[in-house]
């Protein structure tokens, strides 16, 4: 699949969503406040008929403005969620043509949320779930972040913000917590929600909770502690050691649950040597990826690895007949800057 694109959409985006409306597939993707170029945009993409149906920008200023934006939920195109990362905590509740329908500001200045593109919100019924964080640790990697929900949700009725006390960190992390170790920028979780089932787990941990109908169940994933990072103890303020340890270990990554096979998927991202001289802003991709198929138990039921410096696998659709992926790898060298481009693999490639 090849979609071109513009001058306006070829730039990064900080998250995306695929929501099929009305028999079409769309994916959309959107930048949030701090991206460099064409901030708080957000782009409809046609995948069914392989084109940028629409580019709407939300204005950071003026009458009608949306406030340091971070995050997104599409409902359908007349109902598009947003939130900031700002206090006071804001919501809003939008259409395709920025008419501004709600808006809740929670004035509880204990909690804020989280920016993660790997916990994009979700709506069930009339809950608003987010990716939250208490304000007396605004980033997870402060020392007590380990102490905080990180789950919660707003009452669109009535406007109030309820923690899901029933999730939590893995225990791995507070056992190493207590003994002085961390996982550097690993604070931040991993939500995916399909059909009232609600999936939570972490990059360093093969621990998975999951919710359904208000039933909380804890799934070990049968993949070894052994190919995943350490704890380390590392200071808080040595960005650059930190880096290199998130960026060069072992990790789980994204989550999606795949309809057509009853299937848990997570990417795994390989082990890579890095030179301390490299430049860190790519080299993520120029890891090797696998991808790790579990029944809902989470015994492991297959694992492809995916060719090198080819896939940008942080848009997997599952499709009838296998998964698409985006190819945008800034190693890959059919990468075009111009196109949006996915391969598809079929299902009797991960036999």
């Amino acid at each position: 699949m090849k979609i071109k694109l513009d001058n306006e959409t070829n730039e990064m985006t900080s998250s995306s969503q695929f929501k099929n409306i009305d028999g079409t597939d769309y994916l959309f993707r959107f930048r949030d406040y701090q991206s460099p170029k064409n901030p708080q945009q957000l782009e409809v993409i046609n995948l069914t008929d392989e084109k940028v149906e629409k580019i709407i920008d939300f204005p950071l200023e003026g009458p009608n403005s949306f406030n340091e934006l971070v995050n997104f939920h599409v409902h359908d195109f007349d109902s598009i969620f947003f939130h900031n990362e700002a206090f006071p905590l804001t919501f809003y509740l939008t259409d395709t043509s920025k008419n501004l329908k709600q808006k809740w500001e929670i004035e509880d200045m204990e909690i804020g949320a989280g920016w993660s593109s790997n916990a994009s919100p979700f709506l069930i019924e009339d809950k608003f779930y987010f990716c939250s964080i208490s304000t007396q640790s605004f980033y997870p990697d402060d020392q007590d972040y380990i102490d905080y929900k990180f789950l919660s949700y707003l009452n669109l009725n009535n406007g109030k913000i309820k923690e899901v006390s029933s999730i939590d960190y893995p225990k791995i992390f507070k056992e190493n917590y207590k003994n002085g170790k961390w996982y550097p920028w690993s604070g931040k979780p991993y939500f995916h929600y399909y059909n009232e089932n609600i999936f939570v787990g972490f990059n360093m941990s093969p621990e998975i909770t999951s919710i359904k109908q208000g039933k909380t169940e804890n799934i070990n994933l049968e993949i070894s502690f052994a190919k995943l990072a350490e704890a380390v103890s590392i200071d808080i303020n040595d960005f650059a050691s930190n880096q290199l340890h998130l960026i060069g270990s072992p990790q789980l990554g994204k989550m999606v649950y795949d309809p057509y096979r009853d299937k848990l998927i997570r990417l795994y991202k390989h082990p890579i040597e890095i030179d301390e001289s490299e430049d860190r802003s790519n080299v993520y991709y120029r890891s090797r990826f696998s991808l790790l198929f579990f029944e809902l138990n989470g015994k492991l039921a297959a694992e492809i690895e995916l060719p090198k410096n080819t896939f940008n696998p942080s848009i997997i659709i599952p499709t009838e007949k296998g998964l698409l992926i985006n190819t945008d790898n800034p190693f890959n060298p059919k990468n075009n800057e111009n196109f949006l481009e996915f391969d598809h693999i079929s299902f009797n490639d991960m036999q």
